[in-house]
């Protein structure tokens, strides 16, 4: 059970080196390059179920702006209910079997209802819209803006890649890119797509399941066929969900496909901002 639910994983060991400020009203961590060295695009991470807080998601911060030269924003988007990073081992828990995961699951559902509640999509996009709104009118305004979501943060990737919302005209975004995403929509959100967009999946993941993966890739290798931008679809073999934020570190195999689809993101939005200049 564990492996599939949202709040799997590991909670990785290191030290985030970004700070924390209030960006656009919201309580964000806050990732820039090297000293000296000028941010050639902004990327916004929305996050998991663990949220802004999660060293594992920070870390993912750093390293895109230090690889990317890149300012990155990781936002407070779920107003404080985001779960614990400790909760990682009571979603593991849930497999001991027993009164031990009774115990487990009855702390886990004490933050998935809050959460559930909190962070709906009709309070959740207002909150995300707004922000890239903001930003857009900002540093966004000649800058490159892309963004990259996970879990929970992917379902509002894809629907900022519909270019429905715009500020003054401009897109909000200039490109997405996605791993292991819950909660889509599929075929419609799919299909609604207009900013580039390259997602990541796992052949593990059952919440994102390769039946939908073939889905979602067909309807992008279209759009792309068709010269409605350009979008990819990545297969990681051995990935279990979650696995680009929380991915095992002790199974080399894991390990190995999170520091791909890292990969993968920090190359997507390099060739994207290249061409949005």
């Amino acid at each position: 059970m564990s492996g599939q639910c949202c709040a799997a994983g590991e909670i990785h060991s290191g030290t985030p080196t970004g700070k924390v400020a209030k960006v656009h009203g919201l309580d964000c961590y806050i990732a820039e390059p090297a000293e000296g060295v000028q941010p050639k695009g902004v990327i916004v991470i929305i996050p998991d179920f663990f949220g802004w807080e999660l060293p594992n998601n920070r870390m993912l911060a750093d390293s895109y702006a230090a690889k990317g030269g890149w300012l990155v924003y990781l936002p407070d988007f779920m107003a404080g209910y985001a779960a614990p990073a400790d909760l990682i081992i009571s979603v593991r828990g849930l497999d001991d079997g027993g009164i031990k995961a009774f115990w487990h699951l009855l702390r886990v559902m004490r933050y998935l209802i809050p959460f559930m509640i909190k962070n709906s999509p009709s309070v959740a996009k207002p909150r995300i819209v707004t922000f890239f709104r903001e930003l857009k009118k900002a540093e966004g305004a000649d800058l490159p803006v892309g963004t990259a979501g996970f879990c929970w943060g992917g379902k509002y990737t894809t629907l900022l890649a519909h270019d429905e919302e715009r500020e003054n005209g401009k897109s909000l975004v200039d490109c997405t890119y996605t791993a292991h995403p819950s909660s889509l929509a599929v075929p419609n959100d799919i299909t609604k797509i207009r900013k580039p967009t390259s997602i990541a999946a796992g052949s593990l993941d059952k919440r994102f399941p390769k039946t939908q993966v073939d889905e979602c890739e067909a309807i992008l290798k279209a759009k792309t066929e068709k010269g409605e931008g350009e979008h990819e679809v990545v297969w990681y073999e051995g990935a279990h969900h979650g696995f680009a934020v929380r991915g095992s570190k002790t199974d080399p195999v894991e390990s190995e496909r999170g520091l791909q689809a890292e990969a993968q993101a920090i190359a997507w939005f390099e060739k994207c901002f290249a061409k949005a200049k």
